[in-house]
């Protein structure tokens, strides 16, 4: 979970529209996943909750975009 909030603070600071983005459909499905948990069904724990990754990757590209901005910047 630490890893999610750098990776929102990182990519929000040039993204922040699209780290929002990320960050509610990683929430989203992170809730969906923990509601099908507590169910206590075995099948209901990944209905929605296993796409949690594409918001992670989203946030992910952000924050390296946001790196190679940064050293593009600085080395000219």
């Amino acid at each position: 979970m630490l890893v999610f909030f750098a990776l929102l603070l990182l990519g929000g600071i040039q993204y922040p529209l699209f780290a929002t983005i990320f960050r509610l459909f990683y929430a989203m499905t992170r809730f969906f996943y923990f509601k099908g948990y507590t169910s206590g069904v075995p099948e209901n724990h990944l209905k929605i909750g296993g796409y949690n990754f594409p918001g992670l990757s989203g946030l992910i590209i952000c924050s390296a975009l946001f790196g190679i901005n940064l050293l593009l910047r600085e080395s000219l």
